[in-house]
């Protein structure tokens, strides 16, 4: 087996456990019967779409079809990049699947407030506010190494960049609105993406 047949491989499983997640998690969010206040703005929702669509069309495109669309392969990634590229799917998978089981009911995939809605501060929680949003970036520039494409490498990359510096200000408004005193405590404690640094 050559090496590109493994990252083939490497690929398509890659989307098979980031779709399972999250269909799993989707799947709870669409029985839950509360009330949801929707507070999206149509900006990120443009955003988040073209990196979804992207991915998912020169995603099939490298599965089924590889090398169709010949100008997303016009650089040749070395090996090491692409093998890198697996190690930041491995880690926003990761960070994907721990992010939404602490999550739990609170979950959904635009911005809302539900009724009952409570902070979470478990699991990757304690240390960065937006987690998912991190597994994403993750997963999306993982992806477009992986294929050695330059669209999926930053086409999603940027798109969801713009949804995520959207959507956090929106989010942090909206659940400072509703917590309050308590919400303020835990940004301070906490990083947007990353852990916050302890000097």
């Amino acid at each position: 087996m050559n090496n590109e047949m493994i990252f083939r491989a490497l690929f398509i499983l890659s989307a098979i456990v980031m779709m399972a997640i999250r269909t799993y998690y989707q799947s709870k969010v669409v029985r839950d019967k509360r009330r949801i206040n929707f507070r999206e703005g149509s900006i990120s929702l443009i955003a988040g779409s073209i990196a979804a669509l992207t991915s998912i069309v020169f995603g099939i495109e490298y599965i089924f079809f590889p090398g169709f669309f010949r100008f997303a392969y016009v650089l040749d990634y070395p090996d090491w990049l692409r093998w890198l590229g697996f190690l930041l799917l491995v880690g926003g998978m990761t960070i994907l699947g721990v992010s939404h089981h602490h999550l739990s009911r609170s979950f959904h995939s635009l911005v809302v407030l539900k009724e009952d809605h409570t902070l979470i501060q478990a699991g990757p929680y304690r240390w960065i506010r937006h987690p998912i949003y991190l597994a994403y970036l993750l997963n999306y520039a993982g992806g477009g190494l992986l294929a050695s494409n330059l669209v999926l490498t930053i086409i999603p990359v940027v798109t969801y960049i713009l949804l995520v510096l959207l959507r956090m200000g929106q989010e942090e408004e909206m659940l400072s609105k509703q917590f309050g005193q308590h919400y303020e405590e835990y940004k301070q404690r906490t990083g947007r993406l990353l852990p916050k640094l302890r000097i």
